[in-house]
């Protein structure tokens, strides 16, 4: 599985947080990529894609709130360093633009950017395995079945993009 699946494995994971998603939907803080006001903002399609996959695995109560724990447990620390990589970028591309900035200044800044992208992989692999501990064994084969469709899906339209 390639590094973007599984980081889109455990967002998507970390994402399930609401215990009363289906009952009465409560309305997630906003990620730390979206601003306000943004009306190109997918979450709403992603709140509908996470409510359809919560229903298809059809977690119980306990579930829905043990997975939130989880969220609760992982998302603040992985903020945190998407925070960091975002702003470490930010500053390597400035870097690298720069007329004055020597090899190893430019070296030590991608370390870092490579430190945190690592750090938040680690995360929500951690996160992604404590979630699958919450599952059943028919819910991780109902899991794997419903992210083999999204692969599949993802990999149409990435065909389709490509193609254009």
């Amino acid at each position: 599985m390639s590094l973007s699946r599984v980081s889109l494995v455990a967002v998507l994971i970390l994402s399930m947080g609401s215990s009363a998603a289906f009952a009465a939907p409560m309305v997630l803080p906003q990620t730390v990529a979206q601003t306000p006001g943004d009306s190109t903002s997918p979450q709403p399609q992603r709140r509908k894609n996470r409510d359809s996959f919560l229903q298809e695995l059809n977690l119980s109560p306990q579930q829905m709130q043990q997975m939130q724990a989880m969220q609760a447990k992982y998302k603040p620390q992985i903020s945190q360093r998407a925070q960091a990589m975002r702003q470490a970028k930010q500053e390597l591309a400035s870097l690298m633009s720069s007329t004055t900035a020597s090899a190893s200044q430019i070296t030590a800044k991608n370390q870092q950017v490579e430190q945190l992208a690592q750090q938040i992989r680690q995360l929500k692999f951690e996160s992604m395995m404590a979630m699958r501990e919450i599952m059943t064994p028919e819910q991780r084969t109902k899991f794997a079945q419903l992210m083999q469709q999204r692969r599949q899906n993802h990999q149409n339209r990435a065909g389709k993009r490509n193609a254009q």
